[in-house]
C-alpha cells in the first residue's frame, strides 16, 4: 500500500468512526492532488461536509485525529452541506481552486452543482488585494528596518498571493492555471500586461535565495497597488 492510500484510507476511517451518519463527503485538493505536494512540507487540504457539525464531535475528531492530522499536516475545512453550497459566493476564489482540482475520498462530489459569477469572484478579488496590501504594510512597521526579520515575514506572507493569482486568472476568463508558482506569474502578469519582477523575486527569496527584502517591498507595494486599481475598474466596466 502507497503512503498516499494509507493517508487516504486513515482519514476516510477516522472521519466515518467520528462522525458516522453525518459522513457526507470527503474531499482532498490542492496540491495534493495537483501534483506538486512535498511531504513533510506541504499541508493537505481537506473538506469534510455533514449533515450536522457538533462541537462535541469537533473535540472527538480533535483528539482522535490529533496524530494523524498532525503527522501529514492535514488542514480541514468542515462545513455542513448547506454551508458548503451557500458560501459559494462568498468565497468562489477558494471554491474554484476545490473544483480544479480535487479527488473525491468519501461520499458524493460535491462540486457538481456549484456555480459562480463574474462579479462575486472580482469582489473577493478586491477584498483579497487590499487585505494583502495592508498586511505588507504592517509586515514592514513591525520589522522597524530588520532585513532579516522581513524576509521571514515575507516567505509566510507569499503563501496567500498564489490563490489571489490563480483567482486574477480565472477572472480573465483563462481556466488553465499554472501549477506552479513561477508559471502562475508569468501567467499573471502577461494577462493583466505587468513586467516581470518583484513576483518572481518574491519567490525565489522563499526558496531561500538572498535578496534585499526592503528593496523588494518597495516594489511589490505598487504591483498590488496598480492591480487593485484594474479589479476596481472592471467593477465599474461590469
Amino acid at each position: 500500500m502507497s503512503t498516499k492510500q494509507e493517508i487516504e484510507q486513515g482519514l476516510v476511517e477516522l472521519l466515518r468512526r467520528v462522525y458516522g451518519k453525518d459522513l457526507s463527503s470527503v474531499v482532498v485538493y490542492g496540491s495534493y492532488v495537483a501534483g506538486n505536494y512535498r511531504r513533510k512540507s506541504s499541508d493537505i487540504n481537506l473538506l469534510v461536509l455533514l449533515q450536522n457539525c457538533s462541537p462535541d464531535t469537533l473535540e472527538r475528531l480533535g483528539r482522535e485525529g490529533k496524530s494523524l492530522l498532525k503527522k501529514h499536516k492535514v488542514t480541514p475545512l468542515i462545513l455542513t452541506t448547506a454551508e458548503f453550497t451557500a458560501s459559494a459566493d462568498v468565497f468562489p476564489m477558494e471554491y474554484m481552486d476545490i473544483i480544479a482540482r480535487h479527488k473525491v475520498l468519501f461520499g458524493e462530489d460535491p462540486t457538481k452543482h456549484v456555480q459562480f459569477s463574474h462579479r462575486n469572484l472580482r469582489h473577493e478579488l478586491e477584498h483579497q488585494l487590499r487585505g494583502a496590501l495592508v498586511s505588507l504594510r504592517q509586515l514592514v512597521l513591525a520589522a522597524r528596518g530588520r532585513k532579516r526579520v522581513l524576509a521571514a515575514e515575507l516567505k509566510s506572507w507569499t503563501g496567500s498571493i498564489a490563490a489571489i493569482f490563480r483567482g486574477l486568472v480565472r477572472l480573465r476568463g483563462d481556466e488553465d492555471v499554472p501549477v506552479e508558482f513561477a508559471a502562475l506569474i508569468e501567467q499573471m502578469n502577461t494577462l493583466y500586461e505587468l513586467q516581470p519582477g518583484p513576483f518572481l523575486t518574491l519567490l525565489s527569496m522563499r526558496e531561500g535565495e538572498s535578496g534585499n527584502p526592503v528593496e523588494l517591498v518597495a516594489e511589490l507595494l505598487p504591483r498590488l497597488e496598480h492591480l487593485i486599481l484594474v479589479i476596481d475598474a472592471d467593477k465599474v466596466e461590469g
